[in-house]
């Protein structure tokens, strides 16, 4: 059916976003978030507003901070939305998953939820304004000369 609309017969790897008519939402996944080079800050020069992230970050000593510190951080030096939700349990095994899922806004995070709950299931909303966005991004002054350096980048490749 994509065939027949597109009339592609190949599509090139990458990053898959959903545009709609009022914003554009990117995914990474658990790992992503980690690297140096995360998926978030190509995905945010290309317009993506709003990034999801389905985590499976297992529990370990400190890492509830670095999460916070890493979801605040996809936010704050581009601008945007960052939905984390992390899986809360046991595999069965040896690793165990302590929620703590985040919502954050242009470096700040404005919900979290529980670590170590013993709810099967948790929900986090948040009341958000993509205009909110669209103004903290278009206050960073940098930002123009990276989505340029950006276009330029992907062009040649």
């Amino acid at each position: 059916m994509i065939q027949e609309i597109t009339g592609q017969q190949t599509v090139p790897i990458g990053d898959a976003v959903l545009s709609t008519l009022d914003t554009c939402i990117g995914s990474e996944i658990c790992e992503e978030l980690w690297t140096a080079e995360s998926r978030h800050v190509a995905m945010g020069l290309d317009g993506v507003e709003i990034f999801t992230n389905g985590s499976a970050s297992h529990h370990q000593l400190g890492k509830a901070y670095e999460s916070v510190d890493l979801v605040k951080s996809a936010t704050y030096k581009s601008g945007g939305i960052y939905l984390f939700a992390n899986q809360i349990g046991c595999d069965g095994d040896r690793l165990y998953f302590d929620g703590r899922s985040k919502i954050a806004i242009n470096g700040d995070i404005i919900a979290q939820g529980k670590q170590f709950s013993l709810n099967e299931v948790e929900v986090l909303t948040a009341p958000l304004d993509l205009e909110d966005v669209r103004g903290y991004k278009n206050q960073i002054k940098s930002r123009c000369q990276s989505i340029l350096h950006f276009e330029l980048q992907t062009s040649v490749i």
